[in-house]
């Protein structure tokens, strides 16, 4: 998708949390009217654990319309997409298959996690780890600029209401909640084995592109993507698998898919309150059963019938791993039961 100018100037742009904030605040000035008019309302945020169908649920939800969402247009200066939009946000690319290999293709206004960019910006020296990503409580100043993000967002790209999908932001529901009184926290999940199987194909595959392309490994660390790839970092909740673990075996995975959930799982009340888990096994077996209701739920139609049950594969796992996640994905079940019926 990029060209060696492309490159360049994403380095330039991205590489620099300086040059970034600076391009917010100009944003955030030349905007400041227009943006106030801006009201967040019922705002969506998609996270949990990658390969859990957190793009195909973003995409149904932004195709419906009244949505927006940060897009790859609005790159290398995602802070400043009103100017951006202005001065280089029209160019033309062709749809093509994204770097994972399950079909999904992408263009420039594919709406993606570019808002990490913000984070990494703002509050990167608190969350950022070099053995994982640590839960924080976000700072209120970088709140209030978060809202002034989402509202220039909103002016940008249209639509009546923000929708993200950024798996971070499990990192930081307390504050979202807090920025947000009205917000809905969608987590989707899937059987912990086939997720971890995913998310280890997932890792072989970006660490074999980065070798190709260190770019990409640069781009994706600029984009605050550490799930899986070279530059893995692992979310630190209680048992969560230390960095150095063998992240070539089904087992790390597992641990990770186990901790992120029980920490979800164990949210505070206030949290709680705003979370549907979702399970999106379900959702696709039977799709004419749960994406209407989650349809009522979100408040925006859904058009599921791209939707199709994921591919069922085997792994050796250790069996106490095995036992544990299962009682995790059966604690997840029922909190999917009791909100879908």
């Amino acid at each position: 998708m990029y060209g060696r100018a492309d490159k360049l100037l994403h380095r330039i742009a991205l590489g620099s949390p300086a040059l970034l904030e600076a391009t917010f605040d100009i944003e955030r000035a030349a905007h400041r009217k227009r943006a106030a008019e801006v009201q967040i309302v019922r705002p969506v945020f998609i996270a949990g654990l990658a390969r859990a169908g957190t793009s195909i649920l973003t995409r149904l939800l932004h195709a419906g319309g009244g949505f927006a969402a940060p897009s790859y247009r609005d790159l290398p200066f995602p802070l400043a997409p009103n100017g951006w939009a202005r001065l280089g946000g029209k160019r033309h690319v062709e749809a093509r298959e994204r770097g994972h290999g399950d079909g999904l293709t992408h263009d420039l206004d594919s709406p993606e996690a570019i808002e990490e960019v913000f984070w990494r910006v703002f509050e990167g020296n608190r969350y950022l780890r070099r053995d994982g990503l640590a839960p924080i409580a976000p700072d209120p100043d970088t709140l209030a600029a978060f809202r002034d993000y989402l509202r220039l967002i909103v002016l940008r790209h249209g639509g009546t209401r923000y929708l993200s999908k950024n798996n971070n932001n499990i990192l930081r529901l307390e504050g979202l909640c807090e920025a947000f009184r009205d917000v809905t926290l969608v987590h989707p999940f899937r059987e912990p084995v086939q997720q971890a199987l995913s998310l280890l194909s997932q890792h072989r595959r970006a660490v074999a592109l980065a070798a190709e392309d260190p770019f990409r490994r640069r781009y994706m660390t600029w984009l605050g993507h550490h799930e899986f790839g070279a530059d893995r970092r692992p979310f630190l909740f209680d048992g969560a698998p230390d960095r150095d673990e063998d992240a070539m075996r089904p087992d790390y995975w597992l641990k990770l898919w186990d901790a992120v959930y029980r920490a979800l799982l164990a949210a505070p009340a206030r949290v709680q309150e705003r979370q549907l888990f979702l399970d999106y096994d379900a959702l696709c077996a039977e799709p004419r059963v749960y994406a209407p209701r989650l349809a009522v739920m979100v408040e925006a139609p859904i058009d599921s019938a791209s939707l199709r049950p994921p591919e069922l594969r085997h792994a050796e796992a250790d069996p106490a791993l095995l036992a544990r996640a299962a009682e995790t994905h059966a604690r997840l079940q029922a909190r999917f039961r009791g909100q879908f019926g």
